[in-house]
């Protein structure tokens, strides 16, 4: 029986007085059978109960029972009690005229890398299930008691001084005045605050970038294989997404002079200090070229830099950004690598003109901003506490690493080729010819480990022999285990 307490709202009774009780209760009663709220076969209260919990008299309720009986839609079964009739099935409610948007929401294509399978979404709830992501940070290792004290302190003095509420323009100049700093001393970024628009994601700050550039029809380059929210990102805002090879030495821009000649570009999309998905870094010789190009021929390079703090040997480049001839670069970071996605902390560098461009946009789709997370982010960066962290995990995350490199080379040998880059938390992971990748991504979910296939990093949808592991978020126990699920898969497979 459907628990007494939920009848009231259940039946929505309605309000006119000229309406008898016991018509109110009947029609309340066909109501929620119409619409699906009672089903065929729910047992109702007895009409004591009911008309206790209505604060009716008992007689109301027998004469609304029996007026329902009498049309059909209750019965009654002696020394059992009053049902909904088993044969009745609700009634649909009438259909509203289809909205006019509904068309293109049913003509959007399904991205792959979007996808729920209900596989994967079961697995995220199975105990000793194992993920191989795209290469996040793991949680575990944050400094729990530093963050504690951080935002109490942020919380007093946010209470101290009235800011503890939505929004402080204050707050939030000095998170982008402490960014500013960090990026011109490890970055090599000329920039103030003016230069630096706040943003709650890396997607966020993309969509406002790309939304202030482009116009439907405009031609966007990206890399053979890329960051799929990015390419989908310029997709809906109409663009032309056109694609870019990539090699040992990053993106060809050989390929990007000559789509220049042939399309007028509006802009290209980037990660070149550890190419996503494969980890290349863009050689020295071809930022050069870019840069010119863009100069060239006039478009804007979106600049990712999604993983800039972890570099393990030699040291790493600079970003295109950091070049003071250039005027054609915007420039997206996030301290989400460091501190996790729980902080969605993202940014975008770019001249004062497009800052407060892009300003206005995120008003009108972020509103205001957490007061205390930002101050708390900005005493964490100017105390020092987020570079004392980073030194720390990235000697952990360089020995997970040579873990997984171990484990990988002990699990398939020669049978895969791993690409091993000075920095990032991501291995890309080549297959001999003939293996069916997108299968293996497949059976590994009966072996209880998630896995993304190579493809969904496919602008074009084309198969990739490929798999881009994170170390990160595992520890080296879980990386020996995910890796021996994965040679497990393969083996289940009939592949030796």
């Amino acid at each position: 029986m459907v628990q007494l307490r939920k009848w009231r709202p259940l039946l929505k009774l309605d309000d006119d007085t000229r309406l008898a009780s016991y018509r109110k209760i009947a029609e309340g009663l066909v109501s929620a059978i119409l619409e699906g709220r009672l089903p065929p076969g729910t047992l109702l209260p007895g009409t004591r109960e009911m008309a206790q919990l209505l604060d009716v008299n008992r007689k109301t309720v027998i004469l609304a029972y029996e007026e329902a009986m009498t049309k059909g839609w209750l019965v009654s079964e002696p020394r059992r009690g009053t049902f909904v009739n088993v044969q009745l099935a609700p009634k649909p409610l009438p259909c509203p005229a289809q909205p006019s948007f509904a068309p293109l929401l049913l003509d959007q294509p399904v991205v792959p890398y979007f996808t729920h399978n209900a596989q994967v979404v079961a697995l995220q709830h199975r105990h000793g299930a194992l993920f191989f992501d795209n290469g996040t940070s793991d949680h575990r290792l944050l400094p729990q008691a530093v963050l504690h004290r951080y935002y109490r302190h942020a919380l007093r003095n946010s209470f101290a001084s009235n800011t503890v509420r939505y929004g402080s323009e204050g707050t939030g100049y000095q998170l982008r005045c402490a960014l500013a700093e960090m990026l011109r001393n490890n970055r090599g970024l000329t920039v103030t605050a003016d230069n630096i628009c706040l943003t709650q994601g890396t997607q966020m700050s993309l969509y406002l970038s790309a939304s202030l550039l482009i116009k439907p029809g405009d031609v966007v380059l990206v890399e053979r294989l890329s960051y799929p929210p990015a390419w989908e990102i310029f997709r809906r805002l109409g663009a032309q997404v056109v694609t870019v090879d990539i090699d040992d030495e990053g993106c060809r821009t050989d390929q990007i002079d000559r789509l220049c000649r042939e399309h007028t570009v509006r802009l290209i999309y980037l990660t070149p200090h550890h190419q996503f998905p494969t980890t290349v870094s863009l050689h020295v010789a071809r930022r050069q070229h870019l840069l010119a190009l863009a100069a060239q021929h006039d478009f804007c390079v979106i600049e990712e830099d999604y993983d800039h703090e972890y570099h393990f040997s030699g040291r790493p480049y600079l970003p295109l950004a950091s070049d003071r001839a250039q005027r054609h670069v915007i420039y997206v970071g996030s301290l989400s690598k460091v501190l996790g996605s729980t902080f969605r902390c993202s940014y975008i560098v770019a001249p004062t003109q497009v800052i407060e461009a892009l300003q206005r946009n995120a008003a009108l789709m972020l509103g205001d901003a957490d007061a205390v997370a930002q101050t708390m982010l900005a005493d964490l960066i100017n105390d020092g506490e987020l570079k004392k962290h980073l030194r720390r995990v990235s000697k952990e995350y360089r020995a997970r690493r040579t873990v997984l490199r171990d484990c990988l080379d002990q699990a398939f040998g020669e049978r895969i080729q791993v690409r091993e880059p000075e920095g990032g938390l991501a291995l890309w992971v080549r297959f001999e010819d003939g293996m069916d990748v997108d299968r293996l991504v497949h059976t590994a979910l009966d072996h209880g480990l998630v896995v993304r296939s190579g493809r969904q990093f496919s602008p074009d949808d084309q198969p990739q022999n490929a798999l881009r592991l994170g170390f990160a978020s595992l520890n080296r126990d879980e990386l020996y285990q995910a890796t021996q699920r994965l040679a497990q898969a393969m083996n289940a497979m009939g592949t030796r």
